[in-house]
């Protein structure tokens, strides 16, 4: 069990990140929590933007700051697994240097654009952290993340009526996912006035692979009470059609809901934001806090959500409100 004061200097670790994030960007703070989320349990994300909300520079900055080595893979009519291997992971002269995927971090720039054979190593590289392609077997960093972006609207097809269920659960293997927003209008202006400033400098590194090392580890300490665990078992199996006690609401507007992975991160995305917070055990607000980018990406709604303007974001909603803590629905209706 980590003790407080370890759990204080995660504390301090994370409030100097986004200090110095918060130097060079504005109204990002859920974004680089979510980041360093999975930072953490060494897990990979789901990045959903519109365009121009700056998430290339975001990813890059938030490397830069954790002392990640970064690349990006920009999924292309021609892009083939080679280009993301290149020559390997030990390069034998300084001309020959290895591909995007021997980065710390990885952007993927439109997942859903790259080929299937590209597609198949990297849901091999998240799911084993080693890729093998023309017979040779290739290690990854220590440690690795992929952060894989997408656009909400995906070649026209309008609310993914079009898409199938092996398109929604493809993305299973991704921790979580994160939504960002246009931003308000205010947090815009502030944008526009602070990153075109002469002034600005580059953010600057403030943790190292020793420090990432030792808090990936302190955070699977966090306490998790059976009353907390019986918790997230409940919200994640109420999502399930003929699971038990599940709400009409789930009949409704569910087609599929989410699986034991769900369950899994769950957990330790709730940890994390507790230790990210100072404190050794998991509390309701640590689990709901964290249970939209961990379900978002695993409920697959059904046609007659999509007809009704529903998303996926207001069936969790909506799941919060009826899955409590205390099993009594509290707070508004949604």
């Amino acid at each position: 069990m980590g003790t407080q004061s370890e759990f204080l200097s995660l504390q301090a670790a994370f409030d100097r990140v986004r200090d110095e994030l918060g130097k060079c960007f504005v109204g990002c703070d859920a974004l680089i929590e979510q980041l360093m989320i999975s930072l953490l349990a060494g897990g990979h994300c789901l990045l959903e933007a519109p365009p121009g909300t700056g998430k290339t520079l975001a990813t890059a900055s938030f490397a830069r700051v954790t002392g990640l080595a970064f690349d990006q893979i920009r999924s292309t009519p021609d892009l083939t697994p080679n280009d993301l291997v290149g020559l390997g992971a030990r390069p034998k002269d300084a001309l020959e240097v290895p591909g995007p995927l021997f980065a710390n971090l990885v952007l993927v720039a439109d997942l859903e654009r790259l080929s299937p054979r590209c597609d198949a190593l990297i849901q091999q590289a998240i799911q084993e952290q080693q890729i093998v392609l023309d017979g040779r077997r290739h290690s990854l960093s220590d440690p690795f993340m992929i952060v894989a972006t997408q656009y909400p609207i995906h070649d026209g097809q309008t609310n993914r009526a079009e898409r199938t269920v092996a398109d929604e659960y493809h993305a299973d293997r991704f921790m979580l996912k994160i939504k960002i927003a246009y931003p308000e209008e205010d947090v815009e202006s502030r944008m526009a006035i602070e990153m075109s400033s002469a002034s600005q400098a580059p953010p600057e590194q403030v943790l190292g692979f020793d420090d990432i090392r030792q808090f990936q580890k302190l955070v699977r300490q966090v306490e998790a009470s059976p009353e907390i665990i019986d918790y997230i078992l409940r919200l994640v199996r109420s999502t399930r059609i003929h699971e038990g006690e599940t709400p009409d609401f789930i009949y409704e507007w569910v087609d599929f809901g989410a699986g034991p992975r769900a369950t899994h991160h769950l957990t330790l995305a709730a940890k994390i934001h507790a230790a990210l917070e100072g404190r050794a055990a998991v509390s309701a607000e640590d689990v709901r806090a964290v249970t939209h980018p961990v379900l978002r990406h695993r409920i697959v709604i059904n046609r007659n959500a999509r007809s009704s303007g529903v998303t996926v974001d207001r069936v969790i909603k909506r799941l919060l409100y009826e899955v409590t803590e205390t099993g009594t629905p509290e707070g508004d209706g949604v």
